[in-house]
């Protein structure tokens, strides 16, 4: 069955701005402040949680309008609001609020950041010179 939209060009762009509303909406009610968010510890636990849910409620959401509508308009809109909130918590909620830069630190006692960073191998010698 081929994908036949349901839906006129500009109708999709309000269902679509409409689905980016409701994704919105969705962290709004499911996420602290984030002025809260960024005043608390970095890389709080209870934050994460209440992230993750409003993430799987948003796919949800736009995920159903765009099967009722067979349209790709309000996926792709509805997709970059929920993208871009989603960053957007993580980012507040990674961010030192001694220091107001993001934290390193994943509260295992071990940096992220130098764990992942791998020295090249010196090529000063003249071994390799024939």
């Amino acid at each position: 069955m081929p994908l036949v939209s349901r839906l006129q060009p500009d109708s999709a762009v309000v269902v679509g701005a409409l689905t980016a509303v409701g994704v919105l909406m969705i962290y709004n009610h499911a996420i602290p402040n984030l002025t809260d968010v960024r005043s608390a510890p970095a890389h709080d636990g209870d934050v994460e949680t209440s992230r993750k849910t409003a993430a799987i409620e948003g796919v949800a959401l736009v995920v159903v309008v765009s099967a009722i509508s067979r349209d790709l308009t309000p996926y792709i809109i509805g997709g970059l609001a929920l993208a871009g909130m989603d960053y957007l918590v993580k980012h507040h909620n990674g961010t030192d609020p001694a220091t107001g830069r993001l934290d390193t630190d994943s509260g295992m006692g071990a940096s992220i950041a130098p764990a992942m960073v791998h020295s090249l191998p010196s090529y000063d010698s003249d071994s390799d010179v024939a």
